[in-house]
């Protein structure tokens, strides 16, 4: 599958905002990803941005930072087509590095890196576009809940898994089933491969979004890991299929936002249970009593 690059470089006065250039960036990658843009890349005063070409729409990306909400911010941007390239080469060489979670009770590593036998668990990622290697925080943050709960015999279903890393790690810390569904086709194979690479089981793999729930039996834990927007948009999908006592975890946005997604989780019968923010990502987590 062909992608397209954006590259934005961005200009704002410093002098009269108090974010940080990692926050605006950050804040810039969150936008960006309600319109389909799925991996980027940082730096200072510039965000380059990954898409599949056929679901790229310049109206949608020229209003959405012609919009964008920060006084005295203006900035430019070139697309560029990628030729096909190895990107577990290119992740290997530029960006994936081990990363140790739940105080050092999970590494997550690719097949290219070093086995660590002695700890407790260890999660191999073939990285490909696909989101979800464990260093963003958003993935970081639900991981180390998992690592936390006892999940045994658990029926879990992994929304917008990308390479099925929090799925994969449900089920090695004791859940019975798996089901996990991403609108990505490349995620679809990432997650096949990821599976097999842990010797793990996944019950069903489904290339699609929410709509796919439908008549399926409840879950006792979803994981949500995408954007707000979607999170709102697509909850009563998710509350369709739980029963009372199962657990709805949601990441992806920031902390300013966890009021709008505990407000609609409340309409919808949902109680807060906690919620959890690291360098302003967030994750919710919220009961069907």
């Amino acid at each position: 599958m062909p992608y397209l690059q954006l590259t934005l470089h961005y200009h704002y006065p410093t002098s009269e905002t108090s974010i940080s250039d990692e926050d605006l960036s950050d804040w810039l990658i969150s936008e960006l990803g309600t319109i389909g843009f799925e991996s980027f890349e940082q730096g200072e005063g510039m965000v380059k941005a990954f898409i599949p070409e056929q679901d790229y729409r310049e109206e949608a990306t020229r209003e959405l930072l012609t919009a964008f909400p920060l006084e005295g911010f203006t900035c430019d941007f070139a697309t560029e087509l990628l030729p096909e390239v190895n990107w577990n080469e290119e992740w290997e060489k530029n960006y994936f590095q081990p990363i140790l979670l739940g105080e050092g009770q999970c590494l997550i590593r690719a097949p290219f890196h070093e086995p660590r036998p002695e700890l407790p668990m260890e999660i191999i990622i073939s990285p490909k576009m696909a989101f979800g290697t464990g260093n963003h925080e958003t993935t970081s943050l639900i991981c180390s809940w998992l690592l936390g709960h006892d999940l045994g015999g658990l029926r879990v279903l992994d929304m917008g898994c990308g390479t099925g890393i929090l799925g994969i790690i449900a089920l090695r810390c004791g859940a019975s089933s798996l089901t996990a569904i991403d609108i990505d086709p490349w995620a679809y194979e990432n997650v096949h491969e990821n599976a097999a690479l842990n010797a793990v089981s996944v019950d069903e793999i489904i290339c699609g979004d929410a709509s796919a729930l439908e008549g399926k039996a409840p879950y006792d834990l979803i994981l949500a890991n995408i954007t707000r927007n979607i999170l709102l948009e697509d909850m009563p999908r998710y509350v369709a299929v739980m029963h009372s006592g199962s657990r709805l975890l949601l990441s992806g946005f920031y902390e300013e936002d966890i009021p709008l997604l505990v407000d609609r989780g409340a309409e919808l019968g949902l109680e807060l249970v906690s919620s959890t923010s690291r360098h302003r990502w967030s994750l919710v987590e919220l009961l069907k009593p």
